[in-house]
């Protein structure tokens, strides 16, 4: 890791006592002219954890809002990769800063699907695999209650466990990765057509990155940042893949945005159809994950005979 456009740090003691008011202090006051930069040194455990929680969200008691595109193809073994469809995805994190270095989120997370390459909201699917048209169901996650310290990611299930952190031209750039594999709850004994495999694979590679001018700015609390997201999961069960060897890859890109005011009207009016939930975070407070809503879904539609 190059660290020379980065100055030695102030004092953790100053940065500290910044951190519980919301910005670093380095003596300078706003609207007193140009602030002088942070000193940083990434060498040292509480100024890496401040630089990487400004580009990954903020240091501050505040909600960071985030939209990212996303874009699905199929991959099987021996077959050429296939386009399946896109989705836009939308994300609400309230961020609150505990102590020195560490950061409590509260993630809000949805996204409704589109034909591939597009903003045209879909609700029903051609599989290109088993050719049979298939009812699409929207993605729904949160709220998920995490900490980033120093030393690790504390989160139920999945975690964005950090990798190496790099000063790269004038951006500082943060990579995740997040590598589970848990028992599927679509069992393909119980559901041959909806299951995957007696396993559920997670593979999701993040790259968050923002100016790092941005970040040693003491009068930011956020870094804006761009977002890269990559990952390689198991088939959907919604897709109903009978067991296909294989999965989903997925390539996401997107930034912070300024609240749903900021999304093109076709986007926003697609949140507000098929994912209104994103705008009661409020009042959101009972857990959701898609595939749970899933399998409750087909468990109700079995009862009554549908599946």
């Amino acid at each position: 890791m190059s660290h020379s456009p980065i100055t030695r740090r102030h004092a953790v003691a100053a940065l500290a006592g910044g951190l519980v008011a919301g910005c670093a202090d380095n003596g300078a006051q706003p609207g007193n002219g140009k602030a002088e930069p942070l000193q940083l040194d990434l060498d040292d455990p509480i100024d890496l954890s401040y630089a990487r929680q400004k580009v990954v969200g903020s240091v501050a008691n505040e909600e960071i809002h985030s939209f990212l595109r996303f874009h699905f193809y199929g991959q099987v073994p021996g077959e050429k990769a296939r386009p399946l469809f896109s989705m836009n995805n939308y994300i609400v994190d309230r961020w609150e800063p505990v102590e020195r270095g560490t950061y409590r989120l509260r993630h809000w997370e949805v996204g409704y699907y589109c034909a591939f390459d597009t903003d045209e909201p879909i609700e029903s699917w051609l599989n290109p695999y088993t050719e049979e048209e298939i009812e699409v169901f929207r993605f729904v996650l949160g709220p998920i209650d995490r900490e980033y310290s120093p030393e690790a990611v504390l989160a139920p299930g999945l975690a964005p466990n950090p990798l190496a952190s790099h000063v790269m031209g004038p951006r500082f750039y943060v990579a995740t990765e997040a590598i589970s594999q848990v028992p599927n709850l679509f069992q393909p004994d119980e559901w041959p057509k909806r299951s995957s495999g007696k396993m559920a694979n997670w593979v999701s590679l993040q790259t968050l990155s923002a100016l790092m001018e941005d970040v040693l700015n003491p009068e930011l609390n956020s870094a804006p940042s761009n977002i890269h997201l990559q990952n390689f999961v198991s088939w959907g069960s919604w897709m109903q893949m009978s067991g296909r060897p294989g999965g989903t890859m997925a390539r996401a890109y997107g930034t912070e945005v300024d609240g749903f005011e900021a999304l093109p009207q076709n986007v926003y009016d697609g949140f507000r159809k098929y994912t209104p939930e994103i705008f009661e975070t409020a009042t959101w407070d009972t857990t959701r994950f898609d595939e749970f809503d899933y399998f409750k879904l087909m468990q109700e539609r079995r009862a009554k005979g549908e599946v």
